[in-house]
């Protein structure tokens, strides 16, 4: 006999199960055969279909399964949405400044002033005025010229990068003091994140001075051949931040056949409407501090992986209550 044919005895008795879909798939086909082939089991099988009780679920009990579905869906949606704003929380933590005048001095104040209780031998304390001076922006960076009203009359460049919420995050900072109460600022730079080599120029309170004799040196590669060159500037606004390319400054000064390393400004000499020097007008000498410093801020990885951290979360909250049990 086939191994593979059931008797009508034994494909009844399997029936209850087959209509339930209870059988193994190879038993239902076994099943399904033997009824293709056998009318009087196909009428069994009717009347066992037919004489099945359907009870419908009591409406009490379905409406507190859909009451149960639709507080499960809303739960999932309120998951993502505390996800995304945890996440944009924590973006905007770092890409926290806006581009007003507001958002400026706010950076300034946070990143160039030092905690209270601060031991730093150079820095600007807690409480100095500052300003944010002048600013620039090239592509997604913001450049920022800052001054503080202490009695190093501290002056400085800071370096902010914006972030896809249209904020900027501070990256760097340089500032050293100054010996005049107004003036023209510059040095090189060479923004983090870039392969720029920028130089940058800044006026303070240059009311009254009306042009600037700007000196500029130079050493080559070997550190051996010095160079120097001289450009005057009119000075249209009294605050003002340049920012510019050094090659295209080389060009201008007529060293751009030259291997310099790097541009820096020797002196500065102020000059009136009448082209007269009126420097010394403007210099302190009671103030004979000289040093340089800065401040750069860690790279974003803490910040991905706490973002990475709440979407995880997120999908784990959301799977939950949309889990089907």
């Amino acid at each position: 006999m086939n191994k593979n044919h059931l008797d009508c005895c034994v494909v009844r008795d399997l029936l209850p199960a087959y209509i339930e879909n209870l059988t193994e798939a190879e038993t239902g086909e076994l099943i399904k055969s033997h009824l293709d082939q056998c009318p009087f089991c196909q009428t069994v099988e009717n009347d066992m279909r037919t004489q099945i009780p359907v009870e419908k679920v009591p409406k009490r009990a379905l409406k507190f399964l859909r009451r149960v579905k639709r507080t499960r869906l809303i739960a999932a949606v309120l998951s993502v949405l505390a996800a995304l704003f945890c996440m944009w929380w924590l973006y905007d933590q770092e890409f926290h400044y806006a581009n007003t005048e507001a958002g400026r001095l706010e950076a300034v104040c946070d990143y160039i002033l030092s905690p209270e209780d601060s031991t730093m031998p150079h820095d600007v304390k807690a409480g100095t005025p500052v300003r944010a001076v002048a600013w620039q922006t090239i592509d997604q960076h913001l450049f920022i010229f800052f001054g503080a009203d202490n009695e190093e009359n501290v002056h400085g460049v800071m370096h902010l990068v914006r972030g896809v919420n249209g904020k900027y995050r501070a990256l760097e900072s340089s500032y050293e003091p100054s010996q005049y109460t107004a003036g023209v600022y510059g040095e090189s730079l060479t923004p983090r994140g870039t392969d720029w080599e920028l130089f940058m120029l800044a006026g303070d309170n240059c009311r009254d001075i009306y042009s600037a004799e700007v000196h500029y040196t130079g050493l080559d590669y070997d550190g051996i051949n010095l160079y120097t060159a001289i450009k005057t500037y009119e000075l249209s606004d009294p605050n003002f931040l340049w920012i510019m390319d050094q090659n295209d400054l080389k060009q201008e000064l007529g060293l751009s056949d030259k291997d310099i390393i790097g541009l820096h400004i020797d002196d500065v000499r102020l000059l009136d409407k009448s082209g007269e020097d009126i420097t010394d007008e403007y210099k302190d000498t009671s103030m004979t501090a000289s040093w340089g410093t800065g401040k750069g801020t860690a790279e974003l990885f803490l910040l991905y992986v706490y973002m990475g951290i709440v979407a995880v979360l997120g999908i784990v909250f959301v799977r939950y209550y949309l889990r089907k049990d």
